[in-house]
């Protein structure tokens, strides 16, 4: 069963709630959104409310492109990070296997010798 959703737009310094078969509710924080509308729906008998609620804020069409796109800018900003440390281990290794010491592995890498230690002592996945 899909929980029961409320729209949340900016209404007067606060924000409106619109849930599907009740009349919309004003709430001053968005943290208070989503506890506000589902008390609301279990009170109107919503079915699903009491399992929880889904909180979708629309900002417009433009302000939810930009929010949606900086999201996931993040999201591939991680994932990039993540494969840049992985290939970093790896590198480590590789350097390592050739019988350097690991301040030598740290001035070519421009890392700190501990964090050359943190490179060889984690395992070399991902990415």
């Amino acid at each position: 069963m899909e929980l029961p959703r409320i729209i949340a737009r900016r209404a007067d310094g606060g924000w409106m709630l619109e849930m599907e078969g009740l009349a919309p509710a004003y709430v001053r924080r968005l943290s208070e959104a989503a506890e506000c509308g589902r008390a609301l729906m279990k009170a109107a008998d919503a079915p699903g409310a009491d399992q929880g609620v889904q909180l979708k804020v629309d900002l417009g069409k433009e302000l939810n492109r930009r929010i949606k796109a900086s999201t996931q800018a993040t999201v591939d900003a991680h994932k990039a990070q993540l494969q840049a440390a992985a290939e970093l281990r790896r590198t480590a290794s590789a350097l390592k296997s050739q019988d350097m010491t690991g301040r030598d592995i740290a001035h070519i890498l421009g890392v700190s010798p501990q964090r050359v230690s943190q490179l060889l002592t984690q395992p070399a996945t991902g990415g």
